[in-house]
């Protein structure tokens, strides 16, 4: 009896040792099959950063661009970080920016109204990859409504100018008319020494919040 008893003991034993081992080796494939995935999402959102630093950049200099060849009596161009918001599966994914405008008497003003009108993925930017995953950039040109691709750019190439922006102007007029900013007024002349703050950091949160 005493040694049926053993024998029962130590097969008992060396069984829960078979199982110990089995949870260690799954325990260690889970882990690393984790570890895999936690640095392939971080190597995702590196890419998709990238690609929405290059984006933005190519869209704030167009509006840049647009200001200093157009407008007459800005001192400065100041645009707000990269806001990310949505996309949790409970709201749309969105990127946008604003802008501040400096004039010459002191006045800073960002640019949006009441509804809180931004630049990015709603208004005059697209960002994707292709099937290769190539980045693919493109810039809306509202003076004549084409769609410009600016994928290989670094900087905003000539035919991504605008010579006129409907939904600016609007924007512009207002701070002018209800005396936000003072002496800027639309004219060929445009602001050529006017600073420019570019501005590629990104940040999760609204951003009509930005002042």
């Amino acid at each position: 009896m005493v040694r049926k008893k053993t024998r029962s003991k130590a097969l008992w034993i060396g069984f829960g040792s078979f199982i110990g081992m089995i949870i260690l080796i799954l325990g260690i494939i889970g882990g690393n099959k984790y570890m895999t995935y936690q640095k392939e999402k971080q190597k995702q959102l590196a890419k998709d950063h990238a690609l929405y630093k290059h984006g933005f950049r190519l869209l704030e200099e167009q509006l840049a661009t647009y200001i200093k060849e157009h407008y007459e009596g800005v001192r400065k161009i100041e645009f707000s970080p990269i806001f990310e918001d949505g996309g949790d599966g409970y709201s749309m994914h969105t990127l946008d920016i604003v802008l501040a405008i400096h004039d010459n008497y002191g006045n800073r003003a960002v640019m949006k109204r009441k509804i809180n009108e931004s630049f990015g993925l709603s208004e005059g930017l697209s960002l994707d990859f292709d099937g290769v995953g190539k980045e693919v950039i493109e810039l809306k040109k509202y003076d004549s409504n084409e769609v410009i691709d600016v994928s290989g750019y670094e900087h905003l190439p000539e035919n991504a100018k605008l010579s006129s922006y409907h939904f600016f102007d609007e924007l512009m007029g207002i701070l002018v008319q209800t005396d936000q900013l003072k002496g800027i007024q639309k004219s060929n002349n445009g602001s050529p020494d006017a600073e420019v703050v570019y501005n590629l950091d990104i940040k999760r949160g609204d951003y009509t919040k930005w002042r």
